[in-house]
């Protein structure tokens, strides 16, 4: 099929997501990306695309590619995809992700029912649990699709040894609460913490870790093919997250890190988590208790059970799901 895959700001370094599920597109379709305006913090490797700067300029690119049906990313831009479906005479799909869902109350996700209940929306992918809050919304249970993070596990699986080190990474915006990140490497000044930061507030952070003494070494950009190195690296990926906006989802760092054979140690913000780091990982509620769970070596019997639980990420196993409603 002739795919146009329609984003904003592609292709941004935190927004990898939207490379894997393309790239796996591209072994069965014909695949046009078009990026509304640029790119937010760019990587080098990234597939090409067109830009523009108004959703208007879109109806040139629609005339010429002849889309069999249009895809995109983030409830927010539903009212666009809807558009660009009409003028085209076809379908669209849509993948959420958690805060364009979690920042919003039900009367906000009813705001966009009569896009999701049009013939023209063919199925929207969400995580369980934000799937549960749609259908809660009065969202239509044949539009609303569950789907986990897309990951392509096989470029991380590696069940070598690693080396000691705790690791951090992503946009330093305020729902990863990266400070605290920062208190928990000052109050164990005996181990290694990297930090791997994209973008937006990463120079304040560097400023607050010098004034702390540098408990943390903040680690140059990574492009996405150098993380499975990166990973293998240390044995722990620490992800802390805002208890208050409590609006991280489901990280493709944690399936990612799971298949590179490190601990997980998540903030425990949502009951939902559970599910995502299964068997594989602790949820932490604060410092002290982060402290001491990083104090032990991580059990051998979760890093086995890593291996398998990361597979529920696998792209390989979850692009189907799109797939199959531009089918039905």
């Amino acid at each position: 099929m002739r795919v146009l895959a329609v984003f904003k700001h592609y292709p941004t370094l935190s927004q990898t997501y939207k490379e894997n599920e393309l790239r796996a597109l591209l072994t069965d379709h014909e695949v046009r990306i078009v990026s509304i305006g640029g790119s937010k913090a760019m990587y080098r490797h990234h597939l090409p695309y067109d830009t523009i700067e108004q959703p208007a300029d879109l109806d040139r690119i629609l005339a010429e590619f002849r889309p069999e049906v249009i895809h995109g990313h983030y409830l927010h831009q539903i009212d666009l995809l809807h558009e660009a479906a009409e003028k085209s005479n076809v379908r669209f799909t849509l993948r959420t992700h958690s805060f364009d869902v979690l920042g919003l109350d039900d009367d906000d996700l009813r705001r966009w029912l009569p896009f999701v209940t049009s013939p023209r929306c063919a199925g929207i992918l969400a995580f369980p649990f934000l799937a549960e809050r749609l259908l809660k919304a009065g969202y239509p249970e044949d539009k609303v699709v569950e789907d986990w993070p897309v990951v392509p596990i096989d470029r991380f699986y590696d069940t070598s040894p690693n080396q000691e080190g705790i690791l951090n990474m992503g946009a330093c915006i305020p729902k990863k609460n990266m400070p605290a990140y920062l208190a928990l490497a000052q109050s164990m000044p005996g181990r290694r913490f990297t930090l791997c930061p994209i973008g937006f507030n990463t120079e304040r952070l560097q400023d607050l870790n010098r004034r702390m003494g540098s408990p943390v070494t903040f680690h140059p950009t990574v492009e996405p093919e150098a993380m499975p190195t990166v990973y293998k690296q240390h044995d722990w990926l620490v992800y802390t997250a805002d208890r208050q906006l409590a609006s991280v989802g489901w990280p493709m760092a944690i399936a990612e890190a799971q298949a590179s054979g490190l601990g997980i140690l998540m903030q425990n913000i949502r009951p939902d988590l559970r599910q995502f780091i299964g068997p594989a990982g602790f949820l932490f509620d604060d410092i002290h208790e982060a402290r001491r769970i990083l104090s032990q070596p991580y059990p051998l019997e979760m890093r086995e059970a890593g291996f398998e639980h990361c597979r529920k990420s696998d792209i390989q196993r979850n692009i189907g799901k799109l797939m199959s409603l531009w089918a039905d």
